[in-house]
């Protein structure tokens, strides 16, 4: 993502949530920005678009952290998982979206609430699966009901605790309170009772659309970026970084856990410079093809 283009993601979220969405024009964003409409409409079709934007840098922004945090760690730990979920949670304090996603699902848009209920399931869809690291194999065929069980508690304990107390509960202190009901909860559950089975799971999958991300994307926009960093600082930490990741990905055999400790070396290097949101991209596009790898064999 270039800087250009995030100025107009972060120009039209701080209009979101000054105004709400439907009350804010594109005409506002272009002003807010400092860009001409042609500038915006290269970037995104529509409002809408703009919005998916927000909804996808703040899923990359959780899935390098939650990346990070396991690196090292061992993927059954409970604690690991707790400090996971908590990041995606997080990032929507930080950036005051709670207010704008109510506003949305209690629109008529269903292109928006389409948006978001695309968002909230990639979130189910990983918890799912990091149910099943941190409980076993045995657990899988109950982790999707689990995960809705899990969202449910949550929100409800969430919503009581704000109404009771005037203000909202920690974050770390809610996801423990409901990760514990959830255990209690698994050992009792067969699969006779189940009412969200895994093939309603897979059901709902089939119908988010899903990238195949080769690898000569990846070497091609890690090859576009190092000649950036060269032309602008040839002395950037993060060009070596570039240039170590761009070794690992030309090799026959990837070495999964080299390029793991490259990636948070080169999100660190770049943390604080222009390039920041563009890094940001690459490495979630970096750690997702991993993932796909990782799940192949």
């Amino acid at each position: 993502m270039n800087p250009r283009k995030k100025q107009v993601i972060d120009s039209a979220l701080q209009l979101f949530i000054e105004k709400g969405f439907h009350n804010t024009s594109i005409q506002e964003i272009l002003d807010r920005a400092k860009i001409s409409k042609g500038t915006f409409y290269n970037y995104f079709s529509s409002k809408n678009e703009c919005f998916m934007a927000i909804l996808e840098q703040n899923r990359y922004e959780a899935n390098l952290r939650r990346h990070e945090i396991l690196l090292g760690k061992d993927v059954a730990d409970e604690q690991v998982l707790i400090e996971q979920i908590i990041v995606l949670m997080k990032i929507n304090k930080e950036q005051n979206l709670i207010p704008l996603f109510e506003g949305v699902f209690q629109s008529n848009d269903t292109e928006l609430r389409s948006m978001l209920a695309r968002y909230r399931l990639y979130e189910v869809e990983w918890v799912s699966n990091r149910f099943v690291d941190v409980f076993g194999e045995e657990a899988r065929p109950f982790t999707f009901e689990l995960t809705i069980t899990f969202f449910g508690i949550i929100q409800h304990l969430s919503m009581t605790y704000r109404s009771s107390h005037g203000i909202a509960i920690e974050a770390d202190k809610i996801v423990k309170i409901a990760f514990r009901n959830i255990k209690a909860i698994l050992p009792v559950m067969n699969s006779e009772e189940i009412l969200l089975t895994q093939d309603l799971w897979y059901l709902i999958e089939s119908r988010v659309e899903r990238k195949s991300i080769p690898i000569e994307e990846i070497i091609d926009k890690l090859m576009s970026f190092h000649e950036g960093l060269m032309y602008e600082n040839a002395d950037c930490i993060g060009v070596q970084f570039t240039e170590s990741l761009l070794d690992e990905f030309k090799r026959e055999n990837l070495r999964i856990a080299v390029i793991e400790t490259l990636l948070k070396g080169f999100r660190n290097s770049l943390a604080e410079t222009p390039n920041v949101a563009e890094s940001i991209e690459i490495a979630n596009l970096m750690w997702y093809y991993l993932k796909n790898e990782q799940e192949s064999k």
